[in-house]
């Protein structure tokens, strides 16, 4: 028998170690080898059960993430972003899950989600902290420069991006993680990008070249293709045919699978390359091999980019004085242009259509295109102003919804404190105390450890989740639970039943709500209901609402006196300071609550109901019914 447990820990022991060393391969390959880390992820997923340690659970949830993300499967990133989040909200990890949330801001910038985005950022820097470490705060600082590159305020973004960097200058190179190298060469690749919109082209250039030692030194995959073509564009801009040359043709050698448009796009630079250098066949070559890629386009910047494809084709046909040919891609050209969505491109191919037809005499058809050139210029610039315009109107009413959020956040760290402080009545901690106190006198010490060590670890939880915005619903079902029973025995000398009922086909780690919302209407009826009689049962049921996935409907049911004769006995009664405290008690919790569903752009205040239920059964039962209906945050 001693052999056959021993064999069965050496068994979980291999497992664990096998699992271990997948996920530490995975970790690095995700930033160093795409096919190989396709192979760990499906692999450690097959292998991953919920009794697998969780430090490999959420290295696994992580990369699996980050590759998914890479990958453009934006859905299934946030799915594992999101199981990884609630690992380390369970571990009350603040720096991990500000490095988290980091990245899910990344994903929704992906979806062009700005909303859910500059969500994920405020949470990250939330996590984030004062003492956060400097490479911390170059990851939330790089994400939030995108952010705002998205959006279009490059001066922000500039201001982001520069001081990400600046975090970055005394990384070390032996201290220094994969994800840390690859979040310098974004913020590199951002201000390349930045440098090149304001016009500083020998900036932008050295910034695109300053990402080729680190991938190159470091062999990271992401975006690797990318950096080669945006290094090329910046070389080909200030005429540097060679460095292009180089960074193009590096950029074809490196493609993955799934990045077409990189791919494309380098062998049409190259055809550039060679049509400036006057190789017509290898040009034309060229050209042919991007167009090839874009059967059939599926997106409006695959119609705009295989139309520069003919128009470039069209030019060098121009060139040749081959006036058919070049006609006919020019042609091409508009047609296939007119699916994409570039308006400036298509003045251009009309501008080069009126000028072909301008050499052959065909005045006529010149004029009608040089009309269209006209057109497409003035909506283009229209177009812009607009978009200008609404930028402009987008980055105040960002910046207003920054402000209210951030206001409405304040109120409601500064009620989670009052809350705290109200809803843990004094009287409980006490009588607590004084219970356990009781069963050490009277020798019953095994008694008096387990409730002591009950009683301190509901205190810890209750520090803890204080600084917590939410919990999940199996953490807070779990705290309940814990002061319940702590009442039971120690309150009402084993005189008190309670259940609590979790919603039915719900995944309670999944599903997050207010840190400790539910805790002052369960002291509420314990106080007022069950305490006058000093018995009872307490049944608390937990049901997402059918027509709302969005709102958790709680119900607190207790047998004791009512509420009618609760307030009753209150009023009768002289020394009310208690009473007085109970209600700044709930009357926090309720401001707390709608606060809460006023952030969710949820209207109204109905979402506490309160019942006597001697008056909805004609007095066969006595009791009272709470209804409080629960926001079920993010959670992601």
């Amino acid at each position: 028998m001693q052999s056959l447990a021993n064999q069965t820990k050496s068994t979980a022991a291999d497992d664990s170690t096998l699992l271990r060393r997948l996920s530490d391969n995975l970790a690095r390959w995700a930033f160093t080898d795409f096919e190989q880390s396709k192979y760990a992820l499906a692999e450690l997923g097959r292998l991953l059960t919920p009794r697998s340690p969780f430090d490999v659970r959420l290295s696994y949830h992580r990369s699996a993430a980050f590759l998914e993300n890479q990958w453009y499967r934006y859905d299934q990133s946030l799915l594992h972003a999101r199981l990884a989040v609630s690992i380390l909200e369970s571990l009350a990890d603040g720096w991990a899950l500000a490095e988290t949330w980091a990245d899910i801001a990344a994903t929704h910038l992906n979806q062009r989600d700005w909303t859910a985005a500059e969500d994920a950022l405020q949470r990250a820097r939330r996590f984030l902290g004062d003492d956060a470490p400097p490479r911390l705060r170059a990851h939330v600082t790089c994400r939030e420069g995108f952010f705002y590159l998205h959006l279009g305020n490059p001066r922000k973004a500039l201001d982001c991006l520069m001081e990400a960097e600046k975090e970055f200058l005394e990384l070390e190179e032996n201290s220094a993680t994969l994800k840390d190298w690859y979040i310098k060469t974004l913020i590199l690749s951002g201000l390349g990008e930045l440098y090149e919109y304001l016009g500083e082209e020998d900036k932008s250039q050295e910034a695109y070249r300053s990402v080729l030692p680190i991938v190159e030194k470091h062999q990271l995959r992401p975006r690797l293709a990318w950096h080669y073509l945006n290094a090329g564009r910046a070389a080909l801009a200030r005429n540097d045919m060679e460095h292009a040359q180089g960074h193009f043709e590096k950029a074809l050698t490196v493609v993955g699978a799934g990045e077409s448009e990189a791919k494309t796009l380098a062998l049409s630079n190259l055809g550039i390359l060679a049509t400036l250098a006057g190789n017509a066949p290898k040009a034309f070559n060229l050209f042919g091999q991007a167009a090839a890629d874009y059967d059939p386009p599926a997106k409006p910047s695959d119609f705009t980019n295989l139309s520069k494809i003919e128009s470039w084709s069209a030019g060098l046909y121009f060139q040749l004085e081959n006036t058919p040919e070049a006609e006919r891609h020019f042609l091409r050209a508009w047609e296939i242009g007119q699916q994409g969505n570039d308006l400036y491109h298509l003045a251009q191919v009309s501008q080069r259509l009126a000028m072909l037809y301008e050499n052959t005499g065909r005045f006529d058809r010149a004029f009608e295109w040089q009309r269209r050139v006209t057109e497409l210029n003035q909506t283009h610039f229209s177009n812009l102003r607009d978009n200008e315009r609404q930028e402009i109107e987008a980055r105040h009413q960002l910046e207003r919804s920054q402000q209210e959020s951030q206001m409405a956040r304040l109120r409601v760290a500064g009620l989670q404190l009052r809350a705290l402080r109200a809803q843990m009545n004094p009287h409980f901690m006490f009588n607590s105390l004084n219970a356990i106190q009781g069963l050490v006198t009277s020798g019953r010490n095994p008694e008096a450890e387990s409730y002591l060590a009950k009683f301190a670890k509901m205190m810890r939880h209750t520090l803890e989740y204080s600084e917590l915005e939410e919990v999940s619903l199996e953490q807070e079902i779990e705290f309940l639970e814990r002061y319940l029973d702590i009442n039971r025995k120690l309150r009402f000398r084993d005189r008190l039943d309670f259940q609590i009922i979790a919603p039915k086909n719900e995944e309670l780690d999944e599903l997050f709500v207010p840190t400790m919302i539910v805790q002052p209407f369960v002291e509420n009826a314990i106080e007022h209901g069950l305490r006058p009689r000093q018995e009872g049962r307490l049944t608390i049921r937990f049901e997402v609402m059918p027509d709302d996935e969005y709102l958790l409907r709680c119900t607190i049911e207790d047998d004791g006196v009512g509420v009618n004769k609760g307030q009753e006995k209150a009023a009768a009664q002289a020394g009310a300071g208690f009473q007085k405290h109970r209600s700044r008690g709930m009357e926090i919790t309720h401001e707390r609550l709608l606060l809460l569903h006023q952030i969710q752009k949820r209207p109204g205040d109905s979402f506490i109901q309160i019942q006597d239920l001697a008056d909805i059964t004609n007095g066969q039962r006595s009791g009272t019914r709470v209804e409080v209906l629960l926001p079920i945050l993010n959670g992601e």
